[in-house]
């Protein structure tokens, strides 16, 4: 039989770790934004694990014509765009919708929560989304490798934390941010930035949205590599630019001409 000691040492300790889960406090990130262009997420995507020969470029529109002129491969789609009243009711009711339906979720997704305290990383994730979920096209190298390695068997809560505490990556991230290549200056790490990016994905022949502000992935039905873009596309013209009439959109795919 364990002796009184022992008991009390291991009440003490599951008392110590609730109290630590319910202290949890977030390193404070404030990351600078990135800026929606090419050539800046490439230069990060490269210095932090994209393979040689895949590069982000622009898409000019969701129509048919606007989408041919975008390189295949296409291993994923990053969408920026402006906050407005109709996408927040929107998002509210989609959310209401699956958690009373349910989906289904491939367990391959890596999926990472935007924690508040990290500021605007919007961009950074939606890049690592990106990169990290389409394995059937090519595996990432460098830090954002050893991050996924490390992280991968984690809740996405648990790796939004990591993130915060990824140091390596965040330098890159900040250096791309005040890049030369950035077309305008960049707001304050303090600013409330409007904008914000998520990332469309295709994994084991589903369509997903990867938005580390919403409560989980969203399923968007079946895709494969030839469709997917203009799958994803279809998505964003119906849920965003129907949805926020007056907003502002910018769409890069990731592609590896």
């Amino acid at each position: 039989k364990r002796n009184i000691y022992e008991r009390s040492q291991e009440t003490m300790s599951k008392q110590e770790e609730q109290k630590k889960e319910e202290k949890r406090e977030l390193t404070e990130g404030n990351w600078l934004p990135l800026e929606s262009n090419p050539i800046v997420l490439t230069k990060f995507a490269k210095r932090v694990g994209l393979p040689k020969g895949w590069e982000f470029c622009d898409i000019y529109g969701t129509d048919k014509e606007l989408l041919g002129m975008v390189p295949q491969p296409c291993a994923a789609v990053v969408l920026l765009f402006t906050s407005s009243k109709e996408l927040k009711t929107f998002k509210a009711e989609q959310r209401k919708e699956i958690e009373e339906k349910g989906q289904d979720l491939s367990k391959k997704l890596f999926y990472i929560t935007q924690h508040d305290g990290i500021g605007n990383a919007c961009g950074t994730i939606a890049t690592i989304h990106a990169m990290t979920n389409c394995l059937d096209q090519f595996e990432p190298e460098g830090v954002v490798k050893k991050f996924m390695e490390e992280w991968k068997e984690k809740s996405p809560s648990d790796i939004g934390y990591g993130l915060l505490k990824a140091k390596d990556i965040q330098e890159v991230s900040e250096d791309a941010a005040e890049s030369k290549d950035a077309q305008t200056a960049t707001p304050d790490r303090m600013d409330n930035v409007a904008a914000h990016f998520i990332a469309f994905v295709h994994v084991e022949g589903v369509l997903y949205e990867m938005d580390g502000r919403k409560a989980f992935p969203i399923n968007h039905g079946k895709t494969s590599s030839k469709a997917f873009l203009e799958d994803a596309a279809a998505v964003i013209k119906k849920n965003f630019f129907e949805v926020s009439k007056n907003g502002n959109f910018n769409m890069m795919a990731l592609v590896k001409p």
